[in-house]
């Protein structure tokens, strides 16, 4: 029963992370958050002085 108990659990801790994981994909969240962080990047490395032209 012990061990029925722990698969029971582990089961639903991967079934968990698999509808979050699922979730993120499905809105396609992972790639706002990188585009948002990209943008406040990209300000930051235009203020930086430049040795150089390309």
């Amino acid at each position: 029963m012990k061990i029925i108990k722990i698969l029971l659990k582990i089961i639903a801790v991967l079934a968990s992370l698999f509808a979050v994981t699922f979730a993120i994909y499905y809105t396609n969240s992972d790639m706002k958050l990188v585009r948002k962080i990209y943008d406040k990047l990209q300000v930051h490395y235009d203020n930086l002085v430049k040795d150089r032209k390309l």
